[in-house]
């Protein structure tokens, strides 16, 4: 019978310690979820879409943020200057005219590379994703078997204790 109470007792620590890491992990989960999500947000990564982020993120976002705006200028930039040398931009004989039509040039191919950083870095936290997923998956799967085996215990412990209770002569 003691035995049997031992086991319920040890098998309850280990549920809960299971219990308290799923919730863990959840959380952890969540929070990439959340990064992901607002990198398909606007083109460029704002103050507001990095707030609120978890401490565990919040310097993979601040530095994704300076480092994608900082590389789709480059590569715009280096766009821009590609198209100008090889003549694909027209004169259009009105300097406002002309830095016009380069701006707009250079804000399509910044908003073109920086949909191609975030899709990388979407791509990144899917894998991420995938790995908390999975480790949540194990946990589960452990849950469920010690939760089985806590049943069956409470039932021998149930069993034993009708059984040690004196009869006295009832039955």
């Amino acid at each position: 019978m003691f035995m049997a109470f031992w086991q319920v007792q040890s098998l309850t620590r280990e549920i809960n310690r299971l219990e308290m890491q799923e919730m863990k992990i959840r959380t952890r989960l969540n929070h990439y979820q959340k990064y992901a999500g607002r990198l398909g947000g606007s083109s460029i990564m704002k103050m507001h879409d990095i707030s609120g982020l978890s401490a565990e993120l919040l310097p993979r976002a601040t530095m994704f943020a300076q480092y994608s705006d900082q590389a789709s200028s480059m590569n715009a930039m280096q766009q821009l200057q590609m198209m100008k040398a090889s003549g694909m931009v027209p004169y259009l004989g009105n300097p406002v005219m002309q830095g016009q039509y380069e701006m707009s040039a250079f804000a399509q191919f910044k908003e073109q590379s920086m949909k191609a950083l975030k899709q990388q870095e979407i791509d990144a936290m899917n894998e991420i994703e995938a790995e908390i997923q999975l480790e949540l998956n194990t946990i589960e799967s452990q849950l469920k078997s010690k939760r089985a085996m806590l049943e069956s215990c409470q039932n021998l412990l149930k069993e034993q204790v009708q059984n040690f209770v004196p009869k006295f002569g009832l039955g």
